[in-house]
């Protein structure tokens, strides 16, 4: 009985493996020779992922055997079976007599298969059993990790809550009359997802950030489309055929199938929504919020999500602004097409019959040589990829990204500024270094927020190659366009020519002045130090606190004299920076000055001029760090004793031992231990 099962479950494997690669290709041709509407397109790759599981099976079930199959019994009386030949002569006459035999002998019936499945040589049944045990091992732990990982996202999204909002309520309700639902879904919502996602069959669960903020023509928006999701039962169908992924994995082809229906599945929603709300601007502006809420590592599992496939936002968001909708089709023709093309794989694929361990083994030849040449090649390529150190999943992933990076170049031209920017934006995302020459040209584009967006794409890849047009970009008329620069080049570690930064540092935006500040200072040229003192005289307190900090980064103390001043500034951040600068660069501070300082407003101030006073040993500022003893800050306090310990004078010592008396506990256990450190 376990010999017949290993037989027949990998006859029906290889029968699947052919009709499946025959139906996905002939798919995957459709899709690519012609624009279709998304419900075609649906119905198509639908048809192949469930057509080949139906015409393997049924044609193994009706043991029916077109022209091509492996007929694989042999002619001869089961009684008096031949002799093995040992040469290889007598191999090769025994080939040929067999298959004359083969030829002129009629199709046995059903009942011979079990008797010729029974009587496999055992020399063969360890490699069937082989080949079968670990199909199902790796489909097991496949399909397990599946659920397991359902589960976790099960899990991730336990402490979701029902949405009790009203208006939304209300807005769910009409929808759902209108898509012919009967109840009305569960709405949920939790902190723990970006993207609103379709749950089962009758729940919608949304982000929290989704009803701060977005508005209520884009919150309806949303509820439509994941609605028309729970119509469409695209929950169900992505659980089905990411299931049939993972058992069936010696199908690759079956991932192209499952992006193809999230794929379809996500148009027709848009469009759904946009003949209930009747606008898809309001959709497109929901997507572009959605794209900036989404993580990078979203949940683990396929999910029926608004923005979970990024890579298809800039083609949506386009159609959508467009307004361009699909041209009806009579889908009803096509299904009966489709079916037509499943019910003729079953009548003229060929397939494989149980017995084929068995003609091998007759043969003195490998299982291999009587495989079909096509199948051999899809394996040989699944080998030749796993030999590279990849997977399967990865070469379609790695084409599937290529052809999405190719396609976002391609829209870097496209005729609308949005689109350009918003392929711009998305090639930053994917940071795929192909995109650099022809972000290198969208620099130039003749509208702004093109600009901006491929310099801010050209930041995600630091390639120096874009240095230069970057540098352009800093005296560009937009200030956008500026900004983006300057981040972008602040991505470089080094080598990037300081000269258009310090340009920037006479902008007359505050920010950009601010953020150019910062940036000379990391980048460490001292050239820039001359440009950077009269800056810490500037009108915002932002830019004077950035120079004087990236003088300090530049280690060069000839531009400290600039910095003296900023100690007297009307903002206490910028004077506190002052002391930082100051102290790193190891400059005198006047005397009086730091005195002035111990007196200072802000307790930042006065904690950083006490720990200068004790470093320094400034043994005029005992009487002002014994008073500060009694601070009202606790930092100024633990510092004045720590100062206090610092400085080589009786004074010291007497307001250290006043500070045993202090009412607080952290001050008198700290004078403690100043007093006793000078004992030793």
């Amino acid at each position: 009985m376990i010999d017949t099962l290993a037989s027949a479950v990998l006859a029906w494997l290889l029968t699947y493996l052919i009709h499946s690669t025959a139906l996905l290709l002939l798919a995957w041709a459709i899709t690519r020779a012609r624009v279709w509407p998304p419900a075609a397109t649906d119905l198509f790759w639908k048809a192949a992922l469930v057509g080949g599981l139906v015409s393997a099976t049924m044609q193994r079930g009706l043991e029916y055997r077109p022209a091509g199959s492996l007929s694989l019994a042999s002619a001869a009386p089961a009684a008096a079976p031949a002799a093995v030949p040992h040469s290889r002569t007598e191999q090769h006459a025994a080939v040929d007599v067999r298959s004359e035999e083969w030829s002129a002998a009629p199709a046995p019936a059903a009942s011979s298969t079990v008797s010729s499945v029974a009587s496999l040589p055992d020399s063969m049944r360890p490699t069937r059993d082989f080949v079968v045990t670990v199909w199902g091992l790796v489909a097991l732990v496949l399909a397990l990790t599946y659920a397991a990982r359902r589960l976790i996202l099960v899990g991730r999204i336990g402490d979701r809550r029902a949405v009790v909002d009203g208006r939304l309520l209300a807005e769910l309700q009409q929808l759902a009359r209108d898509a012919g639902l009967r109840r009305r879904p569960r709405l949920t919502t939790t902190a723990r997802i970006s993207s609103p996602i379709a749950l089962g069959i009758a729940e919608i669960c949304l982000p929290e950030s989704a009803l701060t903020e977005l508005d209520l023509e884009q919150q309806r928006s949303m509820l439509a489309h994941e609605l028309a999701h729970l119509a469409r039962h695209d929950p169900v169908w992505l659980v089905f055929v990411s299931v049939v992924e993972r058992v069936l994995w010696i199908q690759p082809l079956n991932r192209l199938a499952r992006r193809g229906i999230a794929t379809s599945a996500e148009y027709l929603c848009d469009e759904w929504a946009v003949r209930r709300t009747g606008s898809g601007v309001a959709l497109a502006r929901c997507l572009a919020q959605v794209a900036e809420w989404i993580q990078a590592s979203p949940l683990g599992v396929p999910v029926v999500g608004m923005a979970e496939e990024r890579s298809l936002l800039v083609s949506r968001v386009e159609k959508l602004l467009a307004g361009r909708r699909s041209e009806a089709r009579p889908r009803r023709v096509l299904a009966v097409a489709s079916a037509a093309v499943v019910v003729a794989t079953i009548a003229m694929v060929p397939g494989v019959t149980g017995r084929a361990a068995q003609a091998s083994a007759v043969l003195g030849l490998p299982e291999a040589d009587v495989r079909p040449a096509h199948e051999t090649q899809v394996e040989s390529a699944v080998v030749h990829q796993s030999s590279n150190g990849g997977s399967t999943g990865d070469t379609h992933r790695t084409l599937a990204d290529s052809t999405v990076v190719v396609a976002l170049i391609g829209r870097l031209k496209d005729e609308d500024g949005d689109v350009r920017a918003a392929a711009a934006q998305s090639l930053g995302k994917l940071e795929d270094p192909r995109a650099v020459p022809a972000l290198l040209i969208a620099i130039t584009d003749r509208e702004a927020k093109v600009r901006a967006s491929s310099a801010e794409a050209l930041g995600k890849f630091s390639d120096p190659r874009a240095m230069t047009g970057l540098s352009s970009l800093l005296t560009d008329a937009e200030l956008e366009v500026r900004k983006e620069a300057l981040d972008a080049l602040s991505e470089y570690e080094s080598g990037v020519p300081v000269a258009g930064i310090v340009r920037l540092l006479s902008d007359a935006d505050a920010d950009l002045r601010h953020s150019a500040a910062h940036a000379l200072g990391r980048f460490g040229d001292r050239s820039a130090g001359s440009a950077l003192a009269p800056l810490v005289r500037d009108p915002s307190p932002d830019v004077r606190q950035a120079a004087i900090e990236s003088i300090a980064d530049l280690h060069d103390a000839a531009h400290a004299s600039a910095i003296l001043p900023a100690l007297g500034d009307a903002n206490a951040d910028v004077r506190q920076q002052a002391l930082d600068a100051l102290d790193e660069l190891h400059v005198s501070i006047p005397e009086s000055t730091l005195l002035a300082l111990l007196r200072d407003a802000s307790s930042d101030v006065r904690a950083k001029a006490a720990s200068l006073a004790g470093n320094r040993s400034v043994i005029a500022a005992i009487p002002s760090l014994r008073r500060m003893l009694e601070d009202t800050d606790r930092d100024v306090r633990e510092t004045a004793v720590s100062a206090l310990g610092d400085i080589a004078d009786d004074a010291a010592v007497d307001a250290l031992r006043a500070g045993l008396a202090s009412k607080d506990a952290k001050v008198r256990r700290a004078a403690a231990e100043a007093l006793g450190e000078r004992r030793q």
